[in-house]
């Protein structure tokens, strides 16, 4: 190999190099619902819900929080059919979970929060 031909297949590689690293460093989801999954994931391992649990939980619950994700509120919509010990229980867990997370998803960061959480007995 010549010397103009290694400077060719070098350059080459130096040319495609970027778009290989840009390939590899896509996300495979979205960053926002990446960022939901993290605050419902942190939340649900903070859940210490009541036995039984309802078999047809559908509870939407809505979440304020600071710019470092310390919750400053949890409210209840019409649309969530939990008792009342749920709902303490839930409300609880998000403030167990507080802060929620905010390191590596300031891009997306919303200051309020709307969760539904679902279980249907299994």
């Amino acid at each position: 190999m010549t010397a103009k031909t290694a400077a060719a297949v070098l350059a080459a590689m130096l040319l495609s190099l970027p778009a290989v690293m840009l390939a590899a460093e896509q996300p495979t989801v979205a960053p926002i619902a990446a960022y939901v999954d993290a605050v419902q994931a942190k939340i649900q391992r903070n859940w210490l819900a009541p036995e039984p649990r309802a078999s047809d939980l559908d509870c939407a619950v809505d979440i304020e929080q600071d710019d470092g994700g310390a919750v400053v509120q949890v409210s209840f919509g019409n649309d969530c059919n939990a008792d009342a010990a749920t709902r303490a229980s839930l409300e609880q867990a998000v403030r167990r979970a507080s802060p929620l997370p905010y390191a590596g998803f300031e891009s997306v960061f919303q200051r309020r929060v709307h969760l539904v959480f679902k279980h249907s007995g299994h």
